[in-house]
Protein backbone atom coordinates (compact mmCIF):
# COMPACT_ATOMS: atom_id res chain seq x y z
CA UNK A 1 0.00 0.00 0.00
CA UNK A 2 0.98 3.30 -1.13
CA UNK A 3 0.58 6.85 0.83
CA UNK A 4 -0.90 9.39 -1.97
CA UNK A 5 1.57 12.44 -2.98
CA UNK A 6 0.69 15.57 -3.40
CA UNK A 7 -0.53 16.37 -6.84
CA UNK A 8 2.61 18.64 -7.85
CA UNK A 9 4.89 16.13 -6.71
CA UNK A 10 2.93 12.95 -8.50
CA UNK A 11 3.62 15.20 -11.62
CA UNK A 12 7.18 15.07 -11.26
CA UNK A 13 8.16 11.64 -10.23
CA UNK A 14 9.43 9.18 -12.68
CA UNK A 15 12.03 6.65 -13.33
CA UNK A 16 14.99 9.36 -13.24
CA UNK A 17 14.05 10.70 -9.63
CA UNK A 18 13.88 6.62 -8.34
CA UNK A 19 17.36 6.05 -10.32
CA UNK A 20 19.11 9.54 -8.85
CA UNK A 21 18.03 8.25 -5.39
CA UNK A 22 19.07 4.30 -6.13
CA UNK A 23 22.72 5.73 -6.80
CA UNK A 24 22.70 8.02 -4.07
CA UNK A 25 21.85 5.48 -1.79
CA UNK A 26 24.46 3.01 -2.85
CA UNK A 27 27.18 6.44 -2.97
CA UNK A 28 26.23 7.34 0.41
CA UNK A 29 25.66 3.48 1.38
CA UNK A 30 22.46 4.57 3.22
CA UNK A 31 19.10 5.19 2.38
CA UNK A 32 18.63 8.15 5.20
CA UNK A 33 18.53 10.59 2.69
CA UNK A 34 16.03 13.28 0.98
CA UNK A 35 16.19 13.96 -2.60
CA UNK A 36 15.68 17.65 -3.22
CA UNK A 37 14.78 19.21 -6.48
CA UNK A 38 14.83 23.04 -6.55
CA UNK A 39 12.86 24.87 -9.00
CA UNK A 40 14.42 28.26 -8.46
CA UNK A 41 17.89 26.98 -9.48
CA UNK A 42 18.82 28.70 -12.70
CA UNK A 43 19.71 24.71 -13.82
CA UNK A 44 17.23 22.93 -11.59
CA UNK A 45 18.47 19.40 -10.46
CA UNK A 46 18.14 16.28 -8.48
CA UNK A 47 20.21 16.53 -5.07
CA UNK A 48 20.99 14.09 -2.49
CA UNK A 49 20.92 15.51 1.31
CA UNK A 50 21.41 13.77 4.63
CA UNK A 51 17.96 13.74 6.20
CA UNK A 52 19.53 15.06 9.49
CA UNK A 53 21.31 17.62 7.73
CA UNK A 54 18.15 18.80 6.63
CA UNK A 55 15.88 18.65 9.37
CA UNK A 56 18.24 21.22 11.36
CA UNK A 57 17.94 23.36 8.22
CA UNK A 58 16.25 26.44 9.91
CA UNK A 59 14.60 27.69 6.54
CA UNK A 60 12.28 24.89 6.74
CA UNK A 61 8.85 25.40 9.09
CA UNK A 62 8.87 23.27 11.96
CA UNK A 63 6.25 21.08 10.96
CA UNK A 64 8.08 20.29 8.20
CA UNK A 65 11.27 18.90 10.31
CA UNK A 66 9.45 17.32 12.27
CA UNK A 67 7.26 15.13 9.57
CA UNK A 68 11.14 14.66 8.87
CA UNK A 69 12.10 13.94 11.63
CA UNK A 70 12.18 9.90 10.88
CA UNK A 71 13.98 8.21 7.82
CA UNK A 72 11.11 7.42 5.07
CA UNK A 73 12.36 3.60 5.77
CA UNK A 74 10.82 4.02 9.04
CA UNK A 75 7.02 4.43 7.23
CA UNK A 76 7.56 0.93 6.51
CA UNK A 77 3.91 0.21 7.07
CA UNK A 78 2.17 3.05 5.11
CA UNK A 79 4.89 2.61 2.10
CA UNK A 80 5.07 -1.08 2.33
CA UNK A 81 8.84 -1.84 1.88
CA UNK A 82 11.47 -0.29 3.82
CA UNK A 83 13.90 -0.88 1.10
CA UNK A 84 14.52 1.94 -2.04
CA UNK A 85 12.29 5.12 0.32
CA UNK A 86 13.75 8.46 0.37
CA UNK A 87 11.79 11.39 1.19
CA UNK A 88 11.38 13.43 -2.03
CA UNK A 89 11.04 17.03 -1.60
CA UNK A 90 10.29 19.97 -4.80
CA UNK A 91 10.80 23.50 -3.83
CA UNK A 92 8.58 25.77 -6.67
CA UNK A 93 9.63 28.50 -8.50
CA UNK A 94 7.13 30.62 -6.27
CA UNK A 95 8.56 29.21 -3.49
CA UNK A 96 6.02 26.82 -2.14
CA UNK A 97 7.43 23.41 -1.73
CA UNK A 98 5.37 19.85 -1.03
CA UNK A 99 7.27 16.61 0.21
CA UNK A 100 6.28 13.44 0.92
CA UNK A 101 7.70 9.83 1.24
CA UNK A 102 8.13 7.68 -1.69
CA UNK A 103 9.34 4.07 -2.45
CA UNK A 104 10.46 2.66 -5.75
CA UNK A 105 7.47 0.21 -5.29
CA UNK A 106 5.59 3.58 -6.10
CA UNK A 107 7.03 3.41 -9.77
CA UNK A 108 5.58 -0.05 -10.54
CA UNK A 109 1.99 1.24 -9.25
CA UNK A 110 2.29 4.10 -11.60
Amino acid sequence: MSTPLPPRIAEIIDARVFTFAQGAQRHFKTNDLVVLLDFREAKPALEAVDRKRLIEAEELPLDVRLQLSQPASALEEVLGSAEQSFWFVVIFEDGDFEYGAVNAAMLDAG
